[in-house]
């Protein structure tokens, strides 16, 4: 946590306003002027609320279909079934972990009841944004971008933001801009943003207020939104948030070199142009259970992202068998602002002792 958490923190606490309130608003301006996120930002309370809060901006209908990867968290096919809609998984890209275009065409030419497809940028890298845009207008679906993984990053040398879609981030504790639990929605215009905001907070319409009427409900919401606690350590992650991408940019380039012959797959971004985030380091292995164990008796920790969501009580039976596979092979390896060089080589090197 950045050092002026405390400080932002305790002005908030002696202020006597710790829910949603100016913080917040300050919050969401400040993230706006960095560009680090898409246009115009809704503070919400998770990353989860984000995607569901983008479902029912966009007005995706009730009781259609969604396509998801099956490459992703819960979250992301979860908010499809609490707005009432039918999950059907598409495959992925071995080599990027993102969605397959190809995958989704076939669901887009055989289920006519699709309403939108919710995009995640895996580990950050990208999805192809250019190929989501052709799909979007052949076939009249909504694309809402699950950037969770993907603050910082960029897609064929432009900022994710500027992406003409709604999106979707996370500041969970895992997160390389860390609240703890929060998140925001990001919308291509203001009015959409500005009844994101009164949708995060149960629909509550303060603009009618009169002595008589202290607000309206034009439109039922959720209790979504964000605090001023959370927002004032969001400020404070803010400051540094880009020092902390160059350095687990720096980070994400060692491991590419010292893995370059390494025998593993590398998961990476498709064209030079695209740069992710850096919020993880995914490679794919064989034997991938004992070559965990070993880095675990070494002293270095690995994880997995993720199990495919077929695995999950979705009612989503569509098999992805690229993502089956990849989900028995992928290792994610340490990263962190404060991983030194020299600690990224000493996992290389005892990777590459286990997987030769």
């Amino acid at each position: 946590m950045d050092p002026s958490s405390l400080e932002r923190l305790r002005e908030v606490l002696e202020s006597g306003w710790i829910g949603l309130g100016p913080v917040t608003k300050q919050f969401e301006q400040e993230l706006a002027r960095s560009d680090l996120v898409g246009k115009y930002p809704v503070a919400v309370n998770s990353g989860t609320a984000a995607l569901h809060l983008a479902l029912v901006v966009a007005d995706v209908p009730k009781g259609s279909a969604v396509i998801v990867p099956a490459n992703t968290f819960v979250s992301t096919a979860a908010v499809a079934l609490q707005h009432q809609c039918r999950v059907i998984l598409a495959d992925i890209e071995r080599a990027t972990g993102n969605i397959d275009l190809g995958s989704v065409r076939e669901i887009l030419e055989a289920e006519p009841d699709v309403s939108a497809i919710l995009a995640v940028h895996y580990s950050g890298i990208p999805c192809d944004i250019a190929g989501l845009n052709e799909l979007s207008k052949q076939h009249g679906v909504t694309v809402i971008e699950d950037c969770a993984h993907a603050i910082g990053s960029m897609w064929q040398g432009r900022p994710m933001s500027e992406s003409p879609h709604i999106q979707a981030y996370s500041f969970h504790a895992t997160k390389a801009l860390a609240i703890g639990e929060g998140g925001c929605v990001t919308f291509p215009d203001a009015a959409s943003a500005e009844r994101a905001k009164r949708l995060r907070r149960l629909g509550i319409d303060m603009g009618a207020r009169s002595w008589s009427n202290p607000y309206d409900i034009p439109e039922l919401g959720f209790k979504y939104n964000m605090g001023d606690i959370a927002a004032a350590v969001g400020l404070a992650q803010l400051e540094g948030l880009r020092e902390k991408l160059r350095k687990r940019r720096s980070i994400v380039r060692r491991y590419r070199e010292r893995l370059a012959g390494a025998p593993v797959e590398l998961v990476r971004e498709p064209h030079d142009s695209d740069r992710s985030g850096g919020f993880a380091v995914p490679i794919l292995v064989k034997d991938r259970e004992r070559v965990r164990k070993e880095l675990d008796a070494a002293g270095i920790e690995s994880e997995i992202y993720f199990r495919p969501l077929g695995e999950f009580p979705l009612d989503a039976t569509r098999p992805t068998p690229v993502a089956e596979r990849f989900a028995r092979d992928i290792i994610c390896l340490p990263i962190h602002p404060l991983i030194s060089l020299d600690e990224v080589d000493y996992v290389c090197d005892r990777l590459s002792g286990c997987v030769t």
